[in-house]
């Protein structure tokens, strides 16, 4: 029996033929013992079936079955929602950290936060690891949960901590150069513009769709504050993207409407992008016959790809170009570990392609 899982009282565990089985057992003072099975406690029914032993033995229910003091798991969320923490995600974010919160409540319903151990969390993640992306995401969010109750008197560990992850290589790669070239050729505008926007800039996809507006934009400068980080970051737009919102400006001219804050990329109909851009991405690439090219192609890739563009140009000389700093400043993000985690594909590429032509040439005479 592992001894990080905590179980309730008169909770019994026997190994068996390999595997646990779990009892409420109890043995009075005239030395007769009670004892009933119980379901894994992390089973749908495992609550019921412990109240409805303890009134068979007892008959009374446990008080402490329904835990309502100041730190169970109910509190908590209601706390961690009213901090800053919380208040200060992006709405994308805070949506995420709420479905992650549904999660933890909905499967630990019972228990308290200071019970939860690694065991349990390894088990919560593994049910979701058929995808990985969703269950590590899940896990990203429960984890800052736990760091945030940690610190509060919640637990006394983040149980997510060390957590036996899948490894996936086919999350957010680059584009290769035909796939691009299919996509603005042939793609709809209203797709390829938004894919223009990622290319050049670097920028998330919310980001591109909702801040790209002429009025953040000040002598070829757009002034994004990133929405999953809060980062002010400046970024110069390359001609391709100043052409397209210079078109943009003149379409509203011509219609008659003058609105700097009206964003730039839109839906084919012409109205700003409030949802439904995932779908209509998805149903483009599957006309493009795009969508099952492997590794597969994301929107968010298009971030990856304009990493490994500089990347490639920083890697030939990090004197000249700037080095990492240089992806770090595009991207917006605050450390060396996140700039480098977008472009290591390309200083790999560039490396190996250095370190090939140290090789001697063994076959030259029979060429």
């Amino acid at each position: 029996m592992p001894a990080d899982i905590a179980l309730d009282k008169y909770v019994q565990p026997k190994k068996a033929r390999g595997r646990l089985y779990y009892y409420f057992r109890v043995v009075r003072a005239d030395r007769t013992e009670f004892r009933k099975p119980l379901p894994h406690p992390f089973d749908d029914g495992y609550r019921s079936a412990y109240k409805l032993a303890h009134i068979e033995c007892f008959g009374n229910a446990p008080l402490d079955l329904n835990p309502t003091d100041s730190l169970g798991f109910e509190e908590l969320i209601r706390q961690h929602k009213l901090h800053p923490k919380y208040l200060n995600l992006s709405k994308d974010s805070r949506t995420l950290r709420d479905l992650a919160c549904d999660l933890l409540e909905s499967t630990f319903a019972g228990f308290m936060p200071n019970e939860i151990r690694p065991l349990h969390m390894q088990a919560l993640y593994d049910k979701l690891s058929s995808r990985p992306a969703t269950a590590n995401r899940r896990m990203d969010d429960m984890s800052a949960v736990f760091a945030w109750a940690r610190r509060r008197g919640f637990c006394d560990i983040n149980p997510c901590e060390r957590i036996e992850r899948v490894q996936t290589s086919s999350g957010y790669e680059p584009w290769p150069a035909w796939a691009i070239e299919k996509l603005f050729t042939e793609g709809r505008p209203h797709i390829v513009k938004a894919a223009v926007a990622a290319i050049y800039t670097g920028q998330r996809r919310n980001d591109c769709l909702r801040q790209l507006r002429p009025s953040q934009i000040t002598d070829g400068v757009w002034y994004v504050k990133q929405g999953k980080t809060g980062n002010p970051t400046p970024i110069p737009l390359h001609p391709m993207v100043m052409a397209m919102i210079d078109l943009h400006q003149e379409e509203m001219r011509a219609a008659g409407r003058i609105d700097p804050n009206a964003p730039v990329l839109t839906t084919s109909r012409g109205k700003p992008w409030a949802s439904g851009f995932g779908a209509s991405w998805a149903k483009e690439l599957e006309r493009l016959e795009l969508h099952e090219v492997e590794p597969r192609l994301t929107f968010h890739g298009f971030r990856t790809t304009n990493a490994t563009l500089i990347g490639n140009a920083v890697a030939k000389s990090e004197v000249i170009f700037g080095g990492i700093e240089r992806v770090k400043s595009m991207l917006g993000h605050l450390s060396d570990r996140m700039a480098e985690h977008y472009a290591r594909r390309a200083v790999q590429e560039h490396t190996n392609a250095e370190t090939i032509m140290l090789l001697p040439d063994f076959g030259k005479q029979i060429l």
